[in-house]
């Protein structure tokens, strides 16, 4: 893990091995692996054996596969110690495998996962939802066929190709002094409060989309940023890239579409948000959340 991440999502163990799936020869070979083995996905759910502290990834043989109705892709997403990993997307037959786990949203299961496991699970959310949404070319409406292991779709009739997508996000907690900011969505349950953020937009940097967003949002005024850590967030495609961020006074003029409430909360505030221990009931994100981080970060500064 690079750079002590504590986030969820990172430390992928698996060896993505880009240049070799380029071959398909070599990804079929891959498939035929005696050590292949698979995890299934079906929505935003990877299936899971086992419960509470017990709970892991339900990986599966790729016979398995001859549970389900039709074709279906594989998708390669690595090679674990030199054996192949792959996930199989389940999403509408997932009765199909209810002797051999649960199908479980992985914000559920989360806590219970390594950070490998929930890593993994992460990437074959993420490209099993890209496939299911991108079957189509967006150049002509012709249909496309999965390539490269499945981090690529091709049309065959035209050879366009596209790939998976990643939305970047930045999401920014501003400071002033000894307290910061946090906002409350009008769509956050009652007394939940995060740090802001906002989707980039074309042809900008990520440091002036995380000033635009606390502009818009807040009023705030960014006198200086500083970048910490990004995070992979599969819900379904989005990459969050945090930040602390000095602002140059603490009036807010609030965006009432985005941000319902904003308020300046101190280092003893936040500790016991994250604790789940705040007087009034504050409620801060999750650990699974980089804005859960960025407040503990700060907050133990």
């Amino acid at each position: 893990m690079f750079h002590g991440n504590p986030n969820a999502f990172v430390g992928n163990p698996l060896d993505r091995a880009g240049n070799e799936r380029r071959d398909p020869a070599w990804v079929k070979a891959q498939e035929d692996h005696p050590q292949a083995e698979m995890i299934v996905i079906a929505g935003d759910k990877p299936l899971v054996t086992g419960d509470g502290p017990d709970a892991g990834i339900g990986w599966l043989t790729l016979a398995a596969r001859g549970l389900l109705e039709g074709p279906h892709d594989l998708i390669l997403l690595g090679l674990e110690n030199g054996e192949p990993r792959f996930a199989l997307d389940a999403t509408g037959q997932e009765e199909a495998f209810a002797d051999l786990g649960e199908f479980v949203a992985s914000r559920e299961i989360a806590p219970y996962l390594t950070s490998a496991e929930l890593s993994v699970a992460g990437q074959a959310l993420w490209l099993a939802s890209w496939h299911r949404r991108h079957r189509f070319c967006a150049r002509d409406g012709g249909e496309t066929v999965l390539d490269h292991g499945g981090f690529k779709r091709v049309n065959p009739a035209t050879g366009a190709e596209h790939f998976p997508r990643t939305d970047p996000v930045a999401i920014v907690l501003p400071i002033h002094g000894e307290e910061v900011c946090l906002g409350r969505s009008p769509h956050f349950p009652p007394a939940f409060y995060s740090a802001f953020a906002g989707f980039l937009e074309p042809c900008e940097t990520l440091e002036e989309c995380a000033a635009r967003e606390l502009k818009e949002e807040a009023g705030l005024i960014t006198s200086s940023l500083e970048y910490v850590f990004s995070q992979p967030w599969p819900f379904p495609s989005s990459l969050m890239v945090g930040f602390f961020a000095e602002v140059t006074s603490r009036e807010l003029a609030l965006d009432p579409e985005e941000i319902e409430d904003a308020r300046w909360v101190d280092r003893d505030t936040v500790r016991a948000a994250l604790n789940g221990e705040a007087p009034g009931g504050l409620l801060a994100p999750p650990p699974m959340a980089i804005a859960h981080q960025l407040l503990k970060l700060w907050a133990c500064r």
